[in-house]
């Protein structure tokens, strides 16, 4: 479960859970309806969905990004399939079959508790983490003063860690 409670707590995070926080929050104050993490060797890509329609955001920080499926995994709830033998006859040389990581998140925000699905591709460098929001829209504006909090106790009290 992540919650948030006030910008202090969120500034007493690990960088990777603030980040979650962060993201989690612009999600919804903007009423998004999916949430992805796509991860390559190089880096990580963020979209979310809003109105049917797809939008890349600023990527991970290289240094966030690796942390990021450790990180949803400690605050949600998720089934861990066990992996079946079988052979991939197609594709990468040694590849092997790796099922999804599914379950929720719960997000509290303002009094009010909200469950986001949540899957893993765990493939490692690569996979991704999808996040599906429904009724975004009603924790548009608690999930907006939350960021407006954070926002103030950053330009009042500089970057986290600094």
């Amino acid at each position: 479960m992540l919650a948030f409670e006030s910008a202090e707590q969120l500034l007493a995070e690990p960088d990777a859970r603030r980040y979650l926080h962060v993201v989690i929050l612009n999600a919804l104050r903007d009423k998004a309806t999916a949430l992805e993490v796509r991860f390559a060797e190089g880096g990580g890509l963020l979209y979310y969905r809003v109105d049917g329609r797809d939008w890349e955001l600023a990527p991970p920080p290289d240094e966030i990004y690796p942390l990021l499926k450790d990180t949803v995994r400690e605050a949600a709830r998720l089934v861990q399939p066990e992996r079946p033998e079988l052979t991939v006859l197609a594709g990468v040389p040694g590849a092997r079959y790796e099922p999804l990581e599914a379950g929720w998140l719960t997000y509290q925000i303002g009094g009010s508790w909200l469950d986001l699905a949540v899957r893993i591709d765990p493939r490692e460098p690569f996979g991704a983490i999808r996040f599906d929001i429904d009724g975004a829209a009603e924790f548009a504006d608690a999930a907006g003063q939350a960021l407006a909090e954070y926002a103030e106790r950053l330009a009042t009290d500089g970057e986290p860690g600094a």
